[in-house]
């Protein structure tokens, strides 16, 4: 793999129709993904790209060593671009139906997972190129707590880490959660990746103030190293807590 240009979020690579170098590039993408989007976003954003280099090394290059592939990976403000270019003869993507192959098959799935995610998919006339597009929610849109709510019963899944930095809005949606009697609060961590000891007295006190109103707190979908550091400070002695299985 060689980096034949990068600027600011921006990098165009080049390699060589080998597979192994398909880890490579995915593993520099990772790193240019760092703390930019959520890990959600990371997982399908890596899959995807790895499935259109694969596409590109086998389909496009026929695995020829004499071939290479090119791929820009450009990171906006508000958009996601991929775009990979491989020197085969291309293929008729006019007539794809983009259906989902029969679980027994053992192959064909590449195309399917990328459309499941990425929102617009381009390719140039031969079919040698694809533009896949995600476009990204602005700073401050995205919503720190998701609600749903069935009478006193709320479970909000949390989008943001509980560390210092977020603990100031996150203080304010939890207040608005705990105004009324007899509450029963669980909170999803499924999204979460770290809680810091400020986060911790963010749930503490969202303990205390249900528990003064006859309301409970719990934590689900907690990961395994969140689950340890909470379990090694007790708190599980004041709230539940459940580890993600």
């Amino acid at each position: 793999m060689r980096i034949a240009s990068r600027t600011g979020d921006s990098v165009r690579l080049e390699l060589p129709s080998n597979l192994a170098e398909v880890d490579q590039v995915c593993h520099l993408v990772q790193g240019l993904l760092q703390d930019k989007l959520s890990t959600e976003d990371h997982f399908m954003i890596l899959l995807c790209l790895r499935e259109a280099l694969t596409n590109a090394v086998i389909h496009g290059n026929r695995s020829d060593p004499e071939k290479t592939v090119t791929c820009t990976v450009a990171i906006q403000p508000e958009l996601f671009e991929i775009v990979i270019q491989d020197q085969g003869t291309g293929f008729a993507w006019q007539n794809q139906k983009w259906e989902l192959p029969p679980p027994t098959s053992e192959s064909g799935r590449g195309l399917a997972i990328m459309r499941s995610y990425f929102e617009e998919i381009e390719f140039n006339k031969s079919g040698s190129q694809m533009t896949l597009r995600k476009r990204l929610e602005p700073p401050g849109a995205r919503e720190m707590l998701q609600i749903h709510q069935d009478g006193s019963k709320i479970v909000a899944k949390a989008t943001e880490n509980m560390v210092g930095s977020k603990t100031d809005e996150l203080r304010m949606e939890f207040t608005k959660l705990v105004q009324n009697d007899r509450i029963d609060l669980t909170i999803d961590l499924s999204a979460v990746d770290m809680v810091d000891s400020m986060g911790m007295g963010l749930l503490v006190a969202t303990h205390n103030s249900l528990k003064a109103r006859q309301g409970s707190l719990s934590l689900i979908n907690v990961k395994p190293d969140i689950y340890n550091v909470l379990v090694v400070m007790r708190l599980d002695k004041h709230f539940t807590i459940q580890k993600t299985k």
